[in-house]
C-alpha cells in the first residue's frame, strides 16, 4: 500500500521560527567535537540509557546515542523516520521511512513494494523537503555530512559513517543496537545463515567447496576488481556461497577496505587464475567496449572462460547491498548457478 508522508502547513509564525533556525545553520558551522572513547556510532553500539520516567509514555520514550557527531537523543520508537541513506536497512528492521533519496539510494527489484511508499526528499537530500515531512529521527552517513547541522535543528539526526562496519552483517547489527531493533536483527541474521546454508546445500553437486572466484566489472574502457563489500553481489559470493578470493584480491581489494580496485587487462592472468569469473558490466558500457575486452588473447587464456564458468551478473540486480536485497541475492545468484550447470551438461 502506498503510503504518503503528510504535509501539515505550520502557522506563519512557527514558519518563520523554523526558517530562521535553518538560515542560522546555513550560514554558522557548529563545531561538534568528536568523543575520543568509545563515543561513536561507527565504534561502539548505542549507549544503554533510555529516559523512562512516569511522566512519560513508552512511545514517547528516549535513550542516547553516541555518535561521531555528539551524543544525540533519538526516540526509541521513532514513528516518521527520514532515511538519508540506509533505507534497505531500515527496512530490514522493521522500520518504514517516509522520506528518502530515491535518484540515490532506490531502485533495487527487491525493494520496489517498500520504496514506492517512501517520498523522495531529493538527491541530495533537500533540508525544506524534509522539514516538511515532520520527522521525528532523520539518518545520514558521509554523503549528507556537510548538511548535518540543517538536519539536526529539524529532528534528531544520527550520523552513521559509510565504511563503520565492514560488511552487510555488522551493519544490521550496529543498527539494530542504535535503535532498539537487536530482536530483529537478529532475527535478520539468522535468516541470512539459514538462506546462505540453504543455498550452498543446494549446490554442494554444482560448486566444489573451495572453488575460487574473482569478481570484475567492466565500465566502458576501465576494469576493475571488487571485493566482498561493495555491491555487484560480493556479499553473496564471498561471504554466503563461500566462493574463495585469489589472495591478491583478498589482500589488496579486501582486508584493506579498498573494495574495488581499477586493474589492466595485464593483471587479468595474475589475479584471475580461478574456478570461476563473476562479470558485471556497467550499464553505459557498449558492445564495442566489452568485447574489446573479451575478444582479447589475454581474456580468453584465463581457466574460467576456457572452462565455460563465466558468470554474469546484471548489474541493475546486484549493485544493492543492503540486507533486503542480500537476501534476494542469493537466491538469485544460486539459480543462476544452477542453471549454468544445466546449460553446460
Amino acid at each position: 500500500m502506498l503510503v504518503l508522508a503528510k504535509k501539515i502547513s505550520p502557522s506563519i509564525g512557527t514558519l518563520i521560527c523554523v526558517m530562521f533556525i535553518l538560515s542560522a545553520c546555513g550560514g554558522n558551522s557548529i563545531s561538534n567535537t568528536p568523543s575520543t572513547s568509545n563515543t561513536t556510532a561507527s565504534s561502539t553500539a548505542a549507549s544503554e540509557l533510555p529516559r523512562d520516567n512516569s511522566t512519560q509514555t513508552d512511545e514517547a520514550a528516549t535513550k542516547t546515542v553516541k555518535t561521531i557527531k555528539g551524543d544525540v537523543e533519538v526516540p526509541l520508537h521513532p514513528k516518521r523516520v527520514i532515511a538519508g541513506y540506509y533505507h534497505g536497512t531500515l527496512l530490514a528492521l522493521g522500520i518504514q521511512p517516509i522520506g528518502g533519496s530515491k535518484e540515490w539510494w532506490m531502485g533495487s527489484p527487491f525493494l520496489k513494494e517498500q520504496e514506492a511508499a517512501i517520498m523522495d526528499i531529493g538527491s541530495p537530500a533537500s533540508p525544506e523537503k524534509v522539514l516538511e515531512m515532520e520527522p521525528d529521527l532523520i539518518v545520514i552517513n558521509d554523503t549528507l555530512a556537510d548538511h548535518y547541522d540543517k538536519f539536526s535543528q529539524i529532528a534528531p539526526t544520527l550520523f552513521i559513517e559509510y565504511g563503520s562496519t565492514k560488511n552487510v552483517r555488522e551493519e544490521v547489527k550496529q543498527m539494530g543496537e542504535l535503535l532498539n531493533k537487536s530482536k530483529e536483527a537478529d532475527a535478520w541474521l539468522e535468516k541470512y545463515e539459514h538462506n546462505a546454508e540453504k543455498a550452498r546445500n543446494q549446490l554442494k553437486d554444482v560448486v566444489k567447496p573451495g572453488s575460487t572466484a574473482v569478481l570484475l566489472e567492466v565500465d566502458g574502457k576501465t576494469l576493475a576488481v571488487l571485493g566482498d563489500n561493495y555491491g555487484r553481489g560480493g556479499e553473496v559470493i564471498y561471504n554466503a556461497l563461500k566462493f574463495k578470493a585469489p589472495d591478491w584480491v583478498q589482500e589488496n581489494v579486501m582486508d584493506n577496505g579498498a573494495q574495488y580496485v581499477e586493474i589492466s587487462e595485464e593483471k587479468l592472468a595474475e589475479l584471475a587464475n580461478t574456478d570461476y569469473i563473476f562479470l558485471s558490466t556497467y550499464t553505459e558500457t557498449t558492445e564495442e567496449q566489452f568485447k574489446e575486452l573479451t575478444d582479447g588473447q589475454i581474456w580468453k587464456s584465463l581457466p574460467a572462460v576456457k572452462n565455460g564458468n563465466l558468470i554474469p551478473v546484471d548489474y541493475k540486480t546486484y549493485f544493492y547491498f543492503d540486507p533486503i536485497s542480500i537476501i534476494g541475492q542469493i537466491d538469485a545468484l544460486k539459480q543462476t548457478l544452477l542453471d549454468h550447470k544445466t546449460d553446460n551438461n
